[in-house]
């Protein structure tokens, strides 16, 4: 009987946040493109954008990438520290997706080309760029 009514509890939340959604409401969870405007730009591992805040007025916010992704064998992942094994290449908006790009070492000492679309995890909390892992 518990089980059933906890069950139930999550599908009206469920519902709840995607009627939410459905109505305009933005999503906890990366999107900042939608709401940020260039010049956009990634130097080192820190990410720049003009962002609007509630009240519609736009403002310059940065973030800080590197406490937020990890080189796996070549592969950007979220995790820490990816600046220890690897050498941020810049950036491509190409149009939802906000791609990263960086020279990372694998394991067996090859360096190889890897990207990472931040889009999915940065977003715009009023004015200011924040992380969300997802």
């Amino acid at each position: 009987m518990a089980s059933q009514k906890m069950a139930l509890l999550a599908v009206a939340a469920g519902l709840l946040c995607m009627s939410a959604l459905l109505n305009g409401a933005e999503a906890s969870c990366g999107g900042f493109t939608a709401s940020c405007q260039e010049p956009f730009s990634v130097t080192g591992s820190v990410l720049s954008a003009n962002c609007a805040n509630d009240a519609g007025n736009f403002a310059s916010s940065s973030l800080d990438l590197n406490p937020f992704l990890s080189n796996n064998n070549g592969n950007l992942v979220e995790g820490a520290d990816y600046i220890a094994t690897c050498t941020p290449e810049g950036f491509a908006l190409l149009g939802s997706p906000f791609y990263i790009y960086a020279n990372c070492a694998q394991d067996n000492g090859n360096v190889v080309s890897t990207s990472y679309d931040i889009n999915n995890n940065v977003s715009n909390d009023n004015g200011v760029l924040a992380w969300n892992s997802c």
